[in-house]
């Protein structure tokens, strides 16, 4: 291969590399992400997770089971969350994410997610939370 070949050859491919380098780089605007992430301090521990009333796969539990990130949430449409306690005791929670509740959070010095962030309190069952007890059975009649 001559000299000249050769140089050329390099120089194409570092052209290449450039390009597609300032294309990768390109940083997108916040408005075109469009997940983020919601984290939930929970009363209680390693709490049931459904959202829009599906179960939801990707999220973790932190603190012991007390603090619940939920992942890749889309943050363009109202999301209801639904947490159920371990305990039976406890009633379950449901939260509405809309919209307007994200927040863009720093994580690192170049590094920002959209966020929401709620705390969840979880209240005993009250009488008409339980499940009905069933009914008597009829008295017989006397004779």
């Amino acid at each position: 291969m001559r000299p000249v070949a050769w140089i050329l050859g390099a120089a194409v491919l570092v052209a290449a590399a450039g390009a597609i380098a300032q294309e990768g780089g390109k940083t997108p605007s916040p408005d075109d992400v469009l997940t983020g992430e919601v984290r939930i301090s929970l009363s209680s521990d390693y709490a049931r997770l459904r959202v829009n009333g599906e179960e939801w796969e990707e999220h973790a539990f932190s603190d012991n089971g007390k603090t619940l990130v939920v992942h890749s949430v889309k943050r363009t449409e109202e999301q209801k969350i639904m947490l159920t306690a371990l305990p039976s005791d406890l009633a379950p929670v449901e939260l509405t994410i809309r919209p307007e509740d994200w927040k863009l959070v720093a994580v690192a010095r170049n590094e920002k997610v959209w966020r929401v962030e709620r705390k969840v309190v979880f209240q005993k069952k009250t009488a008409g939370d339980a499940k009905p007890s069933p009914a008597p059975a009829p008295a017989t009649p006397k004779q």
